[in-house]
């Protein structure tokens, strides 16, 4: 993986403001290290201190999720840093309590920090969900694999292709983000190599593979699918197969809020990248989407911060084991978590909030 200048040019800015910070707060906790209450101002002002590296780092790219990634620094390497450097202090002016609160802080950060880039990044759950219909006369296995988003084809993204396979679907479902590379030469040789292994895999289904267009695809992205049986859709439009229509959304109707679709006679699926068309309520049976990846970081009783899509916050979640929503009456919304994370400048991370594959069960209403 290559990274822009900048990029490397905006961590090293960062930490070298943290280190000031540091040293800064090591000389205050041997100037006056003899009181709780010092420790618990320093860390507002550790605290303050990395939002300003971080500030000073991002100046310099501009994206967004570069910010992400240095906050993220900050607390999963400089925050245990930190504490391991003010409970030492604590330890020498003998505040036994303070020392070992300083210290279970610093063991709860990294074992924080092991769960969110070592376990739950390649930690795939498999979700089922069970719907049925009066329109359809047998029974339909749907696999939604989405967001496979990944910078390389390693044994994890083999394992999520094979588990598909595995399941023996009737339909199978992309909604978009295949292969998301900062640099040209990388996007083109990642894209042969998932080309390669769906090949490799026998990629297909009986009522076929369908694909549209996430964020991260660039032009002649239909390309990843050339010598496959799987219907690319760069733009808007209605198939039928089977006992289904599935209608697969252009990336700006994905978005769209007030999209149009036209409705049918058999069990309708809309499929987009974006989970925004469904505050349309369109016409149709099933909404499938991505995109939101369920937020990457989910936090107890609140959910994901950030989704960057309209949708309620518990839908963009994710869908649960048999917990699908509906957005009206007669119509259900699908949304993936995702199997890959974001990538070029963001954390590749995952908090409470592990990467999903979809099994849907459509049997007939009796």
């Amino acid at each position: 993986m290559q990274f822009h200048s900048e990029h490397w040019a905006a961590i090293l800015v960062f930490w070298v403001t943290v280190l000031l910070c540091l040293l800064a707060l090591h000389y205050d906790f041997i100037k006056d290290g003899k009181k709780t209450g010092r420790y618990i101002v320093s860390l507002f002002y550790f605290a303050i201190g990395i939002v300003a590296a971080a500030l000073f780092g991002f100046f310099l790219t501009a994206q967004p999720f570069e910010l992400i990634n240095l906050l993220a620094m900050g607390v999963f390497i400089a925050g245990p840093i930190f504490l391991v450097m003010a409970q030492a202090a604590a330890r020498k002016n003998e505040l036994v309590k303070t020392a070992n609160t300083l210290l279970a802080l610093a063991l709860l950060v990294v074992a924080i920090s092991i769960d969110t880039f070592i376990v739950e990044p390649h930690w795939l759950e498999v979700t089922n969900v069970k719907l049925s219909s009066s329109k359809i006369t047998k029974s339909i296995k749907i696999a939604v694999l989405s967001d496979l988003q990944t910078d390389q084809i390693g044994d994890y993204e083999k394992a999520a292709v094979a588990r598909v396979m595995q399941e023996k679907p009737d339909l199978i479902l992309l909604p978009g983000d295949y292969i998301q590379c900062l640099t040209w030469p990388e996007q083109v040789k990642w894209q042969g190599e998932l080309t390669k292994l769906l090949k490799e895999a026998n990629f297909c289904a009986p009522l076929g593979v369908y694909a549209v267009q996430g964020n991260v695809e660039v032009d002649g992205w239909p390309s990843i699918f050339k010598g496959l049986p799987v219907t690319a859709m760069p733009d808007s439009k209605t198939v039928t197969t089977g006992e289904l229509a599935i209608t697969g959304l252009s990336f700006a109707d994905s978005f769209n809020q007030n999209v149009k679709i036209t409705a049918t006679k058999p069990f309708h699926i809309v499929m987009g990248h974006g989970p925004d068309f469904a505050l349309a309520k369109p016409e149709a049976d099933l909404l499938v989407a991505g995109h939101t990846h369920g937020g990457q970081v989910q936090l107890p009783l609140f959910g994901p911060p950030l989704t960057l899509a309209a949708v309620p916050r518990h839908w963009a979640q994710g869908t649960k084991e048999q917990e699908a929503v509906e957005t009206k009456p007669g119509t259900t919304l699908i949304l993936s978590r995702g199997v890959g994370m974001e990538r070029c400048y963001a954390p590749r991370m995952r908090f409470l909030c592990r990467p999903q594959l979809i099994f849907i069960e459509l049997t007939p209403k009796r």
